[in-house]
Parts: C-alpha cells; sequence; structure tokens
C-alpha cells in the first residue's frame, strides 16, 4: 500500500496520522508512506521526530470574519492544490488520509480531481471546517464519536472508530511509567500543561497551585509544560524555587508516558488530549481552550463531564482557589480517581487506527 497523510495546525492533527502510518506499517512493513504538511509548520517537527518522509506546501487558514485577506488566502489555496496535485503525482498513493487542518482541503480535493481514493478523520465532538468543507468529496469519513455525524452532509459515508493513539500507550505498562519519572507507588503523580502551544492563563493559574499547594506536600509530585513560546517568561525564581518534586519544563515529548505515570491530569480538552486521557484511565481537570472554531474543546470536555468521568472548568471561571479545591478533591478521593476512570474506559474505542487501516485497504480493493 502506498499511504498518503496529510495533516496540521496542531499536534492534535498530526498524531493521529502518525497512528495511522505506524499500523499500516505494523500489518505490512513494505507500506511506502509521505506526508503532506503545510510550509513552516512546527509541528511537521512530529512527523520527523517520528521517522517519516514530509512534503511541505504554501497554505493559510481562512479567517471566519470577513476579510480583504481572505481573497489572498483563497488564492493561496488553489495554488496549494496545483503543489498538492504535483505531489501526488509524484507519489502515486493508493489512498490519501486527511486527520484536520486547512493543510487537508487541498490534498483533498486534488485527491477527488486525480479519482484517488480519500478519507477524512474527524476527532473533535464537533467537526472543523476543513470537515464539513470535505465530507462530501470523500469516500470515508471517520468519525472519532459516532454523534458527530450529525453536523455532517447526510450524504457524507460516515464510519465511527475512535480516535487512533500512539502505540507507545500500548507498549508502555503504568509501573514502567511512574518508574520511568521516578515516582514511588505511595506518591500521587500531577501532571498538568496547556497543549502543544500553550497557555498564559492556564500556565499562571497553575503556577501559583504548584507553589501554594503542590510543592508543600511531601507525598505530590507535580510535573508542569508551559509550552514552548511561554517557557522563557516564566520567572526565573519559579524554575528555581519550586523544589519538592516539583518541575516545569517547556514542552514533554514523552506524553504516552507521562500519562500512564499520572494520578490526575490537568489540561485542555482537544480531542487527541481527551482520547489519551480516557486510554489511559486517568483523573483529569479539563479546561476547554475558548480560543477554538466551534469552542470544540468545550463539547469535548462537557461530553465526558457529563458522565462523571472527569470534571470542567471553564477558562473564565478558572483561578488559583478554584483548581486546587478540585485537586485537593481528586487527591483525597483515590476511590473517585479509579472510578473516573473505569468511566472513562467505557468510551474507549479499542483498536481504532487497526479499524481505519482495514477500512482504508477495502476502499484501494474497491477502486481497483
Amino acid at each position: 500500500m502506498r499511504l498518503l497523510l496529510c495533516g496540521g495546525g496542531t499536534a492534535g492533527h498530526v498524531n493521529p496520522a502518525i497512528a495511522i502510518a505506524e499500523e499500516a506499517l505494523r500489518q505490512d512493513k513494505t507500506t511506502k508512506i509521505l506526508f503532506v504538511g503545510r510550509e513552516g509548520g512546527k509541528e511537521n517537527n512530529l512527523i520527523k521526530k517520528a521517522g517519516f518522509e514530509i512534503k511541505t506546501i504554501k497554505i493559510q487558514g481562512l479567517k471566519r470574519s470577513l476579510s480583504p485577506s481572505n481573497l489572498g488566502r483563497v488564492l493561496s489555496a488553489i495554488k496549494a492544490k496545483k503543489e498538492a496535485e504535483k505531489i501526488i503525482k509524484d507519489f502515486m498513493p493508493d489512498v490519501i488520509v486527511g486527520t484536520g487542518g486547512y493543510v487537508c482541503w487541498p490534498v483533498v480535493s486534488a485527491a477527488k480531481t486525480m479519482k484517488v481514493p480519500r478519507a477524512i478523520h474527524e476527532s473533535n465532538f464537533t467537526p472543523g471546517l476543513t470537515t464539513k468543507l470535505l465530507s462530501g468529496k470523500c469516500d470515508r469519513v471517520f468519525l472519532g464519536v459516532e454523534d458527530t455525524k450529525h453536523y455532517l452532509s447526510k450524504k457524507a459515508k460516515t464510519l465511527t472508530v475512535g480516535n487512533p493513539t500512539r502505540e507507545t500507550f500500548k507498549k508502555v505498562s503504568r509501573h514502567e511509567a511512574r518508574r520511568s519519572f521516578g515516582i514511588a507507588d505511595k506518591e500521587l503523580f500531577i501532571l498538568s500543561f496547556g497543549g502543544s502551544i500553550g497557555s498564559e492563563k492556564l500556565n499562571s493559574v497553575v503556577l501559583e497551585v504548584m507553589e501554594k499547594h503542590s510543592a508543600k506536600k511531601d507525598e505530590v509530585k507535580h510535573l508542569h509544560a508551559t509550552g514552548e513560546r511561554y517557557f522563557s517568561e516564566i520567572k526565573s525564581e519559579y524554575k528555581a524555587g519550586l523544589k519538592n518534586g516539583c518541575a516545569i519544563v517547556p514542552y514533554i515529548d514523552n506524553m504516552p508516558v507521562a500519562m500512564k505515570a499520572a494520578d490526575i491530569v490537568i489540561c485542555r480538552s482537544g480531542a487527541m488530549t481527551v482520547s489519551e486521557i480516557v486510554e489511559a484511565g486517568v483523573a483529569s481537570i479539563l479546561i476547554p481552550s475558548p480560543n477554538v472554531s466551534g469552542n470544540h474543546q468545550y463539547h469535548n470536555a462537557k461530553r465526558i463531564s457529563d458522565l462523571g468521568a472527569a470534571i470542567l472548568i471553564e477558562e473564565k471561571d478558572l483561578d488559583t482557589e478554584g483548581l486546587t479545591n478540585k485537586l485537593i478533591l481528586l487527591e483525597n478521593d483515590k476511590n473517585g480517581r479509579k472510578n473516573r476512570a473505569k468511566k472513562l474506559k467505557e468510551l474507549f474505542i479499542e483498536n481504532s487506527a487497526k479499524l481505519i487501516v482495514e477500512e482504508l485497504k477495502n476502499m484501494i480493493n474497491q477502486q481497483k
């Protein structure tokens, strides 16, 4: 199989594509894989680190408000489609999969023009603009959540498969994960982060929680990732002064291991982050980003908080006292944490990447 994957903008769009690529190779080592990303996208480094080849195209997303700059962006998208057509012609894929982000539009559109089997995967509960635009042009629309289909055209050929996560989640045990982070059996490990980009508000509140709460408890270990762009701005006294089991880093490369090791996770609620929490089966406090299209992070978090599987705090309500109180609630209720984890597991669709790869093979066979 010759598989072309596209996705970008955030790690949440790239990681599912990497998971699909890894599964395709696991099933057949002769599989040829190529990624297409947006030129200058920092998320492309994830693909390179995973060992895959990537080509880039110039593309900018449309502004949702009326803006004169949109005309230039439309012209850029048309030009990007031509670039995508050349990549497809050179690589000659059997099938193309988009996993989100505006880079998918020119690639999938080019695939339709060139009559190459194509699919997209939507990880969020409420689909993004790209998925809405492309769903009618695809042979399959893979969904992370069944109810997402109600937001799409009735003509969309949907298949609910869950959200594919990296193989590392399956390979590492909780015991191994905790040992790799130096967490003792009796210690409670809190993991917090604001997504691959980071969050200024979340950083500010979490650092105060670490200083006033976590650092004062010998049995608590707390690791916080600020995001690369914010790390240099964090006050030096925090970096030097937060001892006693607390640490601040710009980014966590081995997130699957960190998730498996954690007792409590404090984070945003992008679809892939939520899926990783679900697979790890860890209690969480979710703080949706209000700065995303369609407020989809809120809907992701609301879905599992309504089931009692997570605690939801909207950013407008986020403060040090409130977050500390929720944290103490989870710290003091080990059985409650286990019950939340159990409810999360009920949402998990196993072998998502495998289901996708098997369907891609069906699509190729149907084309032949």
